[in-house]
């Protein structure tokens, strides 16, 4: 794949990520190519789409679209392009910081004071002095997070400043994906060779591994790569002359705190058995610094002991917990303790950890890569709403910020929230005849019974199929038989199915019959949206121009125009998936129920994504578990369906369509 024009792959990789079509032009602007180019080389993406187990489809007027004809080989392709891609993108705002700021962390032409000019750096990066100081502050945001400062003195240029832990964090997440296996996503050989084993990473991995395992700490998967990625930088830093030494006031005060963890430990297990490799040599700060990773990196969800383990951060951490849900809770009307009573003490790890993350001044370090980027749970629009506004309400309380992977786990805990949401069920009177009489209705009245179980159905009657008729209309919901010339006479609605039931038969009373049941008719009342609408067509220059458009058009006031549409334009507010640009905000804010749809005229490209429509939700939960659950599948359900769906939406079937699709995936 390296071989491969850069731009070939770099297109297959932005049809993958959309899984949806691509125009030409929309691929063009991604791209920041022309239209005319893109088109040349399509034949060149079909070949090398095919190569590796795919096809390139082409329906005039939605685009283009990738299929698998070979899936596990078409998987693998995708697999390797999204590493390739994760970061490192010139054409991307944010990723030509990173690329700036990892020749900042390892640049070689410094005085002996550390000092260098922006000039010496445009030069090694082979960009123009304007274009560095362009992205500047970007770079000094970026590394402030890790708590370094890039400090100037007229005449000498600038220096990298801060403790080299913090440097390790910073160059450590500069790498940018922390795969098993590496897929070099830049050129830089002076940042790689920080990371050079010697040809023993697989063995520092395996011996790493089986100490974890055979320990009682609990290490988030996405992290145990990179403590491995860590422990090599460890050993290159050492020998370059970059020891660690935590000295200070404060770190004297952490070191005690941190010896007394049961993480020290295990990193003095892990110390001594990296002195078996060559140069793993490492001091009593050493094996504090990787003691305090474990800490900052702990799964502790669903773990015992935790009040015990750490006394002095729990009993905050569980009342903050409290503090938070009724805080979410009384944003969006939210009955928070009726759907999980026990859901402040499952959030308390999760709170935890990002306590003892701000205790150590680390809460805020940037997570890259698309372990965060590329996060499942951003599928969930409402799940990231809902945590973003409880990271918000927590910044507030601690007056320190959290990462963007901090906020993900908390949505992950609130959609298993939701999820643990069921809907409101009208259990089902069925009629069952059969064309060889009582005995064939009565099998497979058994079969339903054993293999679907009987929870579902209220009433259950086997009859002759002539007697049905004696039965009045509305004591039945439904009639199943197994011939389907019988069917006119009556009007309950007809399931046919086999004498000797097969595995279709249930899958056709499932969708048919039980799904029927789910009384979401009831829960979209409940909603009581004032504005419903799909706007076709809609002309914008910018996601900004329509955010700001939002504001004012649903802003009760001026006053309240202008603060909504700061609000609005918070980057955290805006989540984007498969194509569609979603804010969703409390109903208290405009003082309506709102759901509209833009359905943009021209693709916009926005952060590196492609959006062709914008969702704006203003919404209250009135205290209903059920509606938060149904909010939940209408705007992933929107996301997920959008290509088949955009031609068919409109403002009087919306709830409608989107009700019977939610319906479908129960």
């Amino acid at each position: 794949m390296a071989t491969e024009d850069r731009r070939i792959v770099k297109m297959f990789y932005l049809l993958s990520k959309t899984g949806g079509y691509l125009k030409s032009n929309e691929l063009a602007q991604m791209l920041q190519l022309s239209e005319r180019t893109v088109k040349g080389d399509i034949e060149q993406l079909k070949i090398f789409t095919r190569e590796n187990g795919g096809s390139l489809e082409s329906v005039r007027g939605k685009g283009y679209c990738l299929k698998a004809v070979d899936p596990p080989r078409f998987q693998q392709a995708k697999e390797r392009v999204e590493i390739l891609f994760s970061n490192i993108d010139k054409g991307h705002k944010e990723n030509q910081v990173y690329h700036i700021a990892r020749a900042v962390m390892r640049f070689e032409g410094a005085d002996e004071e550390g000092y260098f000019r922006l000039e010496q750096l445009a030069d090694r990066l082979y960009l123009s002095p304007s274009a560095i100081k362009k992205e500047m502050p970007g770079v000094r945001d970026f590394l402030g997070s890790f708590n370094l400062s890039l400090p100037a003195r007229p005449g000498k240029g600038i220096r990298l400043a801060g403790g080299e832990f913090n440097r390790r964090l910073c160059l450590l997440e500069l790498y940018e994906n922390h795969f098993r296996k590496r897929v070099v996503t830049f050129s830089d050989s002076a940042y790689e060779q920080a990371f050079a084993d010697r040809d023993d990473k697989d063995q520092v991995r395996r011996s790493t591994l089986e100490i974890l395992r055979a320990s009682d700490n609990e290490v988030f998967d996405i992290y145990v790569n990179r403590l491995v990625d860590y422990l090599l930088l460890l050993r290159n830093r050492m020998k370059d002359g970059h020891s660690l030494e935590l000295e200070g006031n404060q770190w004297t005060v952490w070191k005690k705190e941190i010896q007394r963890c049961r993480e020290y430990k295990l990193a003095r297990t892990l110390a001594s058995e990296l002195e078996h490799f060559p140069d793993f040599t490492v001091n009593d700060d050493e094996v504090t610094a990787i003691a305090l990773l474990l800490l900052l990196w702990g799964d502790w969800d669903g773990v015992i002991g935790l009040a015990e383990r750490f006394p002095t951060f729990y009993p905050q951490a569980a009342r903050l917990s409290e503090e938070i849900l009724e805080q979410l809770g009384s944003r969006w009307n939210i009955p928070i303790r009726q759907i999980d009573s026990e859901f402040a003490e499952k959030l308390i790890p999760g709170v935890l950890r990002i306590l003892i993350q701000m205790h150590f001044n680390l809460s805020q370090c940037r997570l890259i890569g698309n372990s965060v980027s590329e996060n499942a749970i951003q599928d969930s629009p409402v799940a990231m709403a809902l945590a973003d506004d409880l990271a918000e309400i927590l910044t507030g309380i601690c007056r320190k910020q959290i990462n963007e992977y901090s906020v993900q786990l908390f949505a992950v805990s609130l959609y298993g929230l939701i999820d643990s949401i069921s809907y409101p069920y009208i259990p089902r009177r069925i009629l069952i005849c059969a064309r060889n009489g009582k005995g064939s209705a009565q099998a497979i009245a058994d079969g339903i019974c054993r293999r679907m179980g009987t929870g579902w159905i209220g009433k259950l009657t086997v009859s002759e199929l002539y007697e049905a008729r004696k039965y009045p209309f509305e004591d039945y919901d439904c009639l199943i038989g197994s011939f389907r010339p019988y069917a006119y006479r009556y009007s309950w609605p007809y399931t046919e199915v086999h004498p000797i039931l097969q595995i279709q038969d249930y899958h056709r009373i499932y969708r048919e019959i039980l799904l029927k049941g789910y009384d979401l008719t009831s829960v979209l009342s409940l909603c009581r949206w004032d504005v419903v609408q799909v706007h076709k067509d809609f002309a914008a220059n910018s996601i900004q121009a329509v955010l700001q458009l939002l504001a004012y058009q649903w802003g009760l006031d001026l006053a309240c125009k202008e603060k909504l549409a700061a609000y609005l334009c918070e980057h955290h507010r805006i989540r984007i998936h498969r194509q569609i640009l979603t804010v969703l905000i409390p109903a208290c804010r405009t003082g309506k129920q709102i759901f509209e749809v833009y359905l943009l005229k021209k693709a916009i490209l926005y952060k590196g994504d492609n959006v062709k429509a914008v969702l704006f939700a203003a919404v209250d939960f009135h205290g209903s578990p059920f509606v938060l659950r149904y909010l939940e599948h209408a705007v992933r359900y929107l996301s997920d369906r959008f290509e088949d769906l955009n031609p068919s939406l409109s403002s009087e079937y919306l709830m409608d369509t989107l009700t019977e699709i939610i319906r479908d995936n129960l």
